[in-house]
């Protein structure tokens, strides 16, 4: 029953999430206290920000691109690294497609999966510019030249220059730096000013992405943006249907990125200077731009604009945050990150031990079941005590069953003489059922277990292709069922019998991982309950 219980209880809490979870969607009050829906939102236009650089107070028009299909009429060069292969467009310099090369769309197969596109409706690209005034110096719009088309990573090291004359003899030189073994393109800017005027200038950089479906996930994992204070040690984390409660932020180093399911992209400036994050929305496209600090380049001289770094690439544990401070906020382990965090750090420590996560995921469930063995020891002593007493507790429902406070009465006096108490099941099954939510959004964003295998199990991060796991989990919570006193009330004692089988149509598109999980601890379940039962019945 304490494994019944857990699973009903379960079931009433995702519920009553959801139901939560779409009430908070759609009612909000003004502030009048009138009820109305998010899409009627709008932020006044008085602190509306703009992601637009500013110079000298002086707006510089860089909006986006509309083309889905720059390459076709700009060209592009092709860089490919032993991590990535990026398309540079040669309008603006932006990234305008990225492959993961360590990461195929299908185990085993050719084609790898693609982060930054610039297909229509899945637009997701990477741009940059120069920020200045009358036009002086390149936009993200504006056309560079590239000497060549192809580049490949051959040694440690690889810089690809794109290139553009201005007026007046005004000449940049954009680079994009890549190195073996790392998912980060570096971008700065060589400026040569041949002019007999001082121009102010400042880099920028964006993100700009369409909105992503997943209606067809059942408990979707966070996809949208952040931007990370330094300072305070602080994000502002929304959704594309929030975008519009994104703040305008200075801070002194930071990061801005756009975050899915294990891949992020995230433009990290110099962690040393100011920075101006902003981020704004039109036509389906939602974007996150920041401003470096501004400069004034004299007449005649040249300069060096500090490199931005562009993230590319999966959403690691441990290694993530070596990229940058605080960019471990874009693993996404849902509201219940507390106990989600100390999970995911054990499971990697042990897999970095015996090197199959498989076997990491048998083991952590060992020993989540020994953490909460004092507290399931009692609840399967109290269990196992009702078993004993069922026959006699038949006999008093025959003997009061029409007068419910006499039976009720005797009930509660037959409990306290045999020295049990029927509602000590509630803590441990109070305790698990987060333990269990933290468990399926760490699994949910660990890209680790993304296409790793185990037994017959091709992907530990998606179903059981087989659905294997599911019917040993439905057939191991019919055991227990049967290992445990039925409920007095035969409806009750009905929907508990039905549960084995709506669990296991449940689990059938759950990641196989965390059905694994599921499986081991009602293994180690019944082996405590019937160690327990055989004792106290001996």
């Amino acid at each position: 029953m304490n494994n019944q219980k857990l699973f009903l209880g379960i079931a009433i809490f995702l519920t009553v999430f959801l139901l939560w979870d779409k009430w908070q969607i759609t009612h909000i009050t003004d502030e009048n206290g009138n009820v109305v829906r998010k899409s009627q939102i709008t932020l006044d236009t008085s602190t509306q920000n703009t992601d637009v650089p500013m110079i000298n107070t002086e707006t510089t028009q860089i909006d986006l691109p509309t083309s889905p299909s720059i390459n076709e009429s700009h060209g592009y060069t092709t860089v490919t690294t032993d991590l990535l292969t990026v398309e540079i467009s040669h309008k603006g310099g932006t990234i305008q497609n990225a492959y993961l090369n360590a990461f195929p769309i299908e185990k085993g197969g050719e084609e790898k999966f693609q982060l930054l596109s610039d297909k229509t409706g899945t637009l997701f690209q990477a741009q940059s510019g120069l920020a200045s005034r009358d036009d002086l110096l390149p936009t993200h719009l504006s056309l560079f030249n590239s000497a060549n088309s192809n580049h490949q990573l051959s040694t440690d090291t690889l810089t690809v220059p794109l290139t553009w004359q201005g007026k007046d003899g005004i000449t940049v030189t954009k680079n994009f730096h890549f190195k073996k073994g790392s998912y980060i393109v570096e971008v700065d800017y060589q400026i040569t000013n041949n002019s007999n005027q001082a121009i102010p200038v400042k880099s920028y950089v964006r993100l700009s992405r369409s909105a992503i479906d997943q209606s067809n996930m059942m408990m979707p994992t966070f996809t949208g943006g952040i931007v990370y204070d330094k300072v305070s040690h602080t994000v502002q984390k929304n959704e594309f249907d929030d975008w519009d409660e994104f703040n305008a932020q200075q801070s002194t180093g930071g990061w801005m990125a756009m975050v899915q399911q294990y891949f992020i992209a995230a433009w990290i400036p110099n962690q040393a200077e100011p920075q101006t994050f902003s981020a704004s929305s039109s036509n389906n496209l939602h974007k996150l731009t920041n401003a470096n600090p501004q400069i004034s380049l004299g007449a005649g001289s040249s300069a060096t604009l500090a490199a931005n770094q562009l993230y590319l690439g999966p959403k690691e544990y441990g290694k993530i945050e070596e990229v940058a401070t605080g960019l471990n906020y874009t693993l996404d382990y849902g509201w219940l990150d507390i106990l989600a965090d100390p999970l995911s750090w054990a499971i990697h420590k042990i897999n970095d031990f015996i090197d199959s996560w498989g076997w990491s995921i048998i083991i952590i469930t060992i020993l989540i079941k020994l953490v909460f063995y004092p507290l399931s020891e009692k609840s399967y002593r109290s269990m196992a005590g009702m078993r004993k007493l069922s026959p006699r507790l038949t006999k008093l429902k025959e003997t009061y069953g029409d007068d419910k406070q006499k039976m009720g009465q005797k009930t509660m006096e037959l409990y306290k003489k045999e020295k049990i108490n029927p509602a000590s099941g509630c803590l441990p099954i109070m305790v698990q059922i987060p333990v269990f939510i933290a468990f399926y959004w760490m699994l949910l964003d660990t890209v680790e277990l993304r296409q790793t295998s185990f037994w017959w199990l091709t992907d530990l991060s998606t179903q059981d292709p087989y659905y294997i796991l599911p019917i040993i989990m439905g057939a191991s919570m019919f055991i227990q069922q049967k290992l445990n006193p039925p409920p007095p009330d035969p409806m009750q004692a009905k929907i508990m019998m039905s549960l084995p089988f709506v669990f296991t149509i449940f689990f059938l598109w759950f990641p196989s991982g965390l059905v694994l999980y599921w499986v081991f601890n009602n293994v180690l379940s019944i082996a405590q309950q019937w160690t327990i039962n055989k004792r106290i019945n001996a």
